[in-house]
């Protein structure tokens, strides 16, 4: 392309480079800062491995809608079958666990601190919300399809609510 020694055609490349690093320099300092991007493949593995396959062939409904029903069998899995949905909430309920109900005990969380009661009924909260406010939507016909930006989102609701559950101890009945 720039002809003559490799030498110069490597110098030609890098004085190219480095005014195209400057170029994005600029911009970043006139636009602001760009922020972090979300990357699937971060996700919890649960719910990104049921709906990756669904996004990658365009059906963002029937991924997320996948994804849910991935975090239900999670939450299934230590609450048992008989608990479905938005009751899954009881997992994080701050009340000692009874008989046959199994608690969640976030690992990270001091349990004498003032923040443990807060933490554990925001992700009980998180869990209500999934499936109200994520999977009811997804379910229902009248809800519009969504967009990319719209199903990637409510994925990641789902992956942070299934993050909680890998960050915490499962507590039994004594």
């Amino acid at each position: 392309m720039y002809g003559g020694h490799p030498f110069t055609q490597a110098r030609v490349a890098i004085v190219e480079a480095i005014a195209i690093l400057e170029q994005r320099e600029e911009l970043a300092e006139i636009v602001g800062p760009v922020g972090p991007r979300l990357s699937a493949s971060q996700m919890h593995p649960t719910i990104w491995g049921a709906a990756a396959g669904l996004w990658d062939d365009g059906h963002l409904r029937a991924a997320v809608q996948t994804a849910v029903t991935a975090l239900e069998g999670l939450l299934q899995g230590i609450a048992g079958p008989a608990v479905s949905g938005e009751s899954l909430a009881v997992l994080f309920s701050t009340y000692d666990p009874t008989a046959g109900s199994p608690r969640l005990r976030l690992r990270k969380v001091d349990p004498a601190s003032k923040t443990w009661k807060s933490a554990h009924e925001g992700a009980a909260a998180l869990i209500r919300g999934a499936f109200m406010g994520v999977r009811n939507l997804v379910s229902h016909p009248g809800w519009p399809e969504p967009g990319p930006r719209e199903a990637l989102e409510m994925l990641a609701v789902l992956s942070y609510v299934a993050h909680l559950v890998a960050d915490s101890d499962r507590v039994n009945a004594p």
